[in-house]
């Protein structure tokens, strides 16, 4: 080892920046464990760390710490594997790397109890930055939905112990579900986006906020992303419930089959990301062709409506007719009066009514 390098410890993967629940001790029973930030339902994965420069055995402490600096011992506590009073204690091997944090999960302390827990902490002397624990007699001023993991490791110090401490390192935020609203897209115009960009959309999603938002487009192959970029949109263009937004330019202009991506909404204040949804990149259209398409459409328009002339002439001919049939046979069923009056014929002694109908039969 060089006398002017120090191992140092690095985070191989993040906690996920999705809000998780913290569980209350009286509900006897953990909560759900802490997930890797490119964790997936198909492939989970953990919070992981790695000694660099390093080989050999070594001891990681882990425990809460606040988000903000100076970053002070939480009364949150760590519960799982190797915990013990709210801190997680593991010996490994460096052969094993990366270290992968499981079935971790944080328990929320109330805040009643938050000065006992901080001396409890005090008593096992986890203090990774040496700030104290005067804060203790603040407990309005610890924000319980938000917390840092801190990984305090120490290395063997080849006389049999491992007193040699290496510098604690944080993790990025880990939020409770009530301490922001969880983004989430509800739905995206379907008109797909030119190669070239500038059709504009329109995103549906919940309650966020206009100063604070980002669209995020990325494309995802073999687990890898291999392309990412934002969307445009001003401030203007935010409305609490939705972005009218134009999607970035894809990264290859000349294709000649649509490409589906990803898109989801980012707050640049804390990482949050909402869930992703597809969208899709359709090929360029040229001038010819898009000047093609409108003769097409010109004309298919066209050709119908001939189509509907022709039927309304036709249905105006046969109402004609059909007229003209119902005068023709209500005229032949009626006669001339003239015809009946001169055809009747009187008999003697008798009486026509229709001349005295006031009489009857003489």
């Amino acid at each position: 080892m060089s006398a002017t390098f120090k191992p140092y410890v690095r985070i191989v993967e993040q906690p996920t920046a999705k809000p998780m629940a913290f569980r209350y001790e009286c509900e006897g029973r953990p909560g759900e464990p802490i997930l890797g930030d490119n964790s997936t339902p198909e492939n989970k994965t953990y919070p992981s760390i790695e000694i660099v420069g390093y080989t050999g055995q070594a001891i990681v402490i882990s425990s809460c710490v606040t988000k903000d600096a100076p970053y002070r011992p939480h009364p949150h506590q760590l519960i799982g594997t190797d915990c013990v009073d709210g801190v997680c204690k593991k010996v490994f091997n460096t052969e094993l790397m990366p270290l992968a944090f499981k079935n971790l999960s944080v328990q929320y302390v109330k805040q009643k109890n938050i000065e006992t827990a901080l001396r409890k902490r005090e008593a096992m002397r986890i203090d990774p930055f040496r700030t104290g624990f005067n804060h203790r007699s603040r407990t309005f001023a610890i924000d319980l939905y938000s917390l840092r993991l801190c990984f305090q490791v120490f290395i063997d110090d080849k006389k049999g112990g491992f007193i040699n401490p290496l510098n604690p390192i944080v993790s990025e935020p880990i939020y409770e579900t009530k301490a922001i609203s969880e983004l989430k897209i509800c739905r995206v115009c379907t008109c797909p986006a030119s190669l070239d960009s500038g059709a504009e959309n329109i995103l549906l999603c919940e309650k966020i906020d206009k100063n604070d938002i980002l669209i995020r487009f990325y494309e995802r192959k073999n687990d890898r992303i291999i392309w990412e970029d934002y969307g445009s949109f001003t401030i203007t263009d935010v409305h609490p419930t939705a972005i009218a937004f134009t999607p970035p330019p894809y990264r290859i202009k000349n294709i000649k089959r649509p490409v589906d991506v990803f898109i989801q909404l980012k707050r640049p204040s804390d990482g949050v990301l909402s869930e992703p949804v597809p969208f899709r990149y359709s090929p360029s259209i040229s001038d010819d062709e898009q000047l093609k398409r409108k003769i097409d459409s010109s004309s298919r328009k066209f050709l119908r409506m001939q189509e509907l002339q022709q039927q309304t002439n036709q249905w105006n001919i046969s109402n004609i007719k059909d007229v003209a049939d119902d005068v023709v046979l209500h005229t032949s069923a009626y006669q001339p009066c003239t015809s009946s009056m001169d055809n009747r014929s009187f008999q003697s002694g008798r009486v026509d009514q229709h001349d005295n109908p006031s009489e009857g039969t003489l």
